[in-house]
């Protein structure tokens, strides 16, 4: 039986203040909660923990154009601005949900392999929350 609902990666893009990251070739975004220690002498010997802080990232990969309408020369000006910027993670097909938050670009990196195509890599560290939202 074929699952109609598995999204097609290759659908989804990363956008800094709404303009798709040109010639990516991978995104991923991930979530996860810290724990903060809750052990005490009533535990019976196990470790015990309760809820912590939350975060979220966005990173992805691309191929190197320096002429690309918004790639590496433009995320460099992100980074070096030190600007905190709005991050889509979204197929931006009507009706489907897509994540979005403000974020920092923490690294940028470029690649220049032998006789290969030269490729940069990214990752945004988020700043407060990670929203779930409809494309309308």
């Amino acid at each position: 039986m074929a699952t109609t609902s598995v999204k097609n990666g290759t659908d989804f893009g990363v956008y800094v203040g709404g303009t798709k990251v040109a010639y990516a070739t991978s995104a991923s975004i991930s979530m996860s909660m810290s724990t903060r220690e809750a052990t005490n002498k009533d535990s019976a010997g196990w470790s015990e923990s309760l809820e912590g802080l939350m975060e979220w990232s966005v990173d992805g990969e691309g191929l190197l154009a320096l002429d690309a309408s918004y790639g590496y020369v433009d995320l460099k000006t992100v980074l070096t601005a030190r600007a905190n910027v709005t991050i889509r993670f979204s197929s931006e097909t009507s009706g489907e949900e897509y994540h979005e938050g403000t974020a920092y670009l923490v690294d940028l990196s470029s690649d220049s392999a032998t006789e290969e195509s030269m490729t940069y890599s990214f990752s945004f560290t988020g700043t407060g929350p990670l929203n779930l939202k409809q494309l309308t």
